[in-house]
């Protein structure tokens, strides 16, 4: 594997590491959040560390090169996490769209007295 490639998850790792602790601090994520992103991170350093794995992986899926395999990955994971945010934010529309009814016929009730 490069060199390049892996200071670049090296930097990813550290950078992705530092913003989702910020979010810690600032009460901005929630704790299921940031162990997938925690768990992100030591995959990023692992394969930094250790690229035999990627290459090893890479051989086992007949993935051209490592750093093809590793951004692969890094983009299915992503994909679908984005999947799961979206459920949830559908999740949420659907309770706001239902709490909205709700108040909206509590005080048609209180006006109606």
């Amino acid at each position: 594997m490069a060199l390049s490639l892996r200071v670049f998850l090296i930097v990813a790792a550290l950078l992705t590491l530092v913003f989702v602790l910020r979010k810690i601090r600032k009460s901005q994520i929630k704790t299921a959040d940031a162990i997938f992103w925690f768990f992100f991170v030591l995959c990023l350093a692992v394969l930094a560390v250790f690229p035999q794995i990627a290459f090893w992986c890479a051989d086992l899926l007949g993935v051209e090169s490592p750093a093809n395999f590793i951004f692969l990955c890094i983009v299915a994971i992503l994909l679908m996490k984005e999947f799961s945010a979206s459920l949830e934010i559908a999740k949420l529309k659907a309770k706001l769209s239902q709490l909205v009814q709700d108040e909206a016929l509590s005080e048609n009730e209180r006006r109606s007295r």
